[in-house]
């Protein structure tokens, strides 16, 4: 079990360590609140038990009304980045381009650790390092890979 300081400390490690957006100015006023979307990576109740907390804090300091809009599916959280519906997100570096391409959220808040990635080849490949790959097609898992 979390305690309230360790989640908000939790949260704000978290909130610093990633990214948020914002693609709208007006869309507060409208709404009433600002919508801060999560990334579906736990089930939705735990996702609100952790993020609760600070967005209540968050939203009490800084004097402005925001709302937590947690999903229970990848696709829906999707179709709201691609429709701007959250003003703020906490995203993957990938949802993270996502969400600029569709809509020009850009990020407020990153880590201060670099993105990394592996690349895999046979043992019998000719490819040993990095610099082998240069002026060659890479082939990608899937469509959503970075």
């Amino acid at each position: 079990m979390i305690n309230g300081i360790a989640r908000f400390t939790l949260g704000l490690a978290v909130v610093t360590a990633l990214l948020l957006g914002m693609p709208a100015y007006s869309t507060a006023a409208e709404k009433g609140a600002y919508v801060f979307g999560v990334l579906p990576s736990a089930p939705p109740v735990d996702t609100h038990t952790l993020w609760a907390p600070f967005i209540e804090r968050l939203s009490r300091e800084a004097g402005i009304g925001i709302r937590l809009k947690v999903y229970e599916k990848m696709s829906a959280f999707e179709q709201d980045l691609s429709a701007g519906v959250p003003d703020f997100i906490f995203a993957s570096p990938l949802q993270a381009v996502v969400a600029h391409e569709a809509q020009g959220y850009l990020p407020l808040v990153r880590g201060s650790r670099l993105v990394s990635a592996e690349i895999f080849v046979r043992n019998d490949s000719p490819i040993k390092t990095v610099d082998d790959l240069a002026g060659k097609k890479i082939a990608f898992a899937g469509n959503k890979s970075l």
